[in-house]
């Protein structure tokens, strides 16, 4: 009986130390996403961007994009943009890989090959990274870019053989 209860114990305990938390009722906000941003746009180098974009796409897979809207209010004299700053909306940045022609989505949570193109992703394939805020996002990406989009351009044809063999 011991054993069996201890077996039990132990069980549990590695149930929780190996799970990945999902988070249900917290939400990733425009305010921490935008913070993500200033630091990212303060890295120097395009191998240190790589390296934070992979982190961050990774550990936003705990957070599943919802499609619910949010309530904006505008109060005397507030700008559209001003109300959008305050409120506290659910909110991923959109990452993008983007060819001449054709653009990739990278988000786990959406698209099961993700990690599989992050993996192939190196700092030579990637010719330029470029970070769209505010109305240029939205503009571009709906509702899914108020937050930001962060877009890695590559114009290697290798790269991007290597993308559709995975796909």
């Amino acid at each position: 009986m011991k054993r069996i209860l201890f077996f039990a114990l132990l069980l549990s305990f590695s149930k929780t130390i190996y799970s990945q938390e999902i988070k249900t009722d917290s939400l990733l906000t425009e305010k921490q996403n935008a913070e993500w941003i200033a630091e990212f746009e303060k890295l120097d180098s395009k191998s240190k961007q790589i390296a934070e974009i992979k982190k961050k796409i990774f550990s936003d897979t705990i957070y599943k994009r919802q499609q619910n809207s949010c309530r904006i209010v505008i109060k005397n004299q507030e700008t559209v943009q001003e109300a959008m700053e305050k409120a506290n909306c659910e909110c991923k940045i959109v990452f993008v890989l983007g060819f001449k022609k054709s653009v990739y989505l990278l988000d786990p949570n959406e698209y099961q090959k993700t990690n599989k193109i992050l993996e192939l992703t190196t700092n030579n394939d990637i010719n330029k990274i470029t970070v769209l805020k505010g109305i240029t996002a939205s503009v571009l990406y709906g509702t899914n870019g108020r937050c930001g989009v962060v877009v890695m351009y590559s114009d290697s044809r290798k790269f991007k053989r290597k993308i559709k063999n995975v796909l």
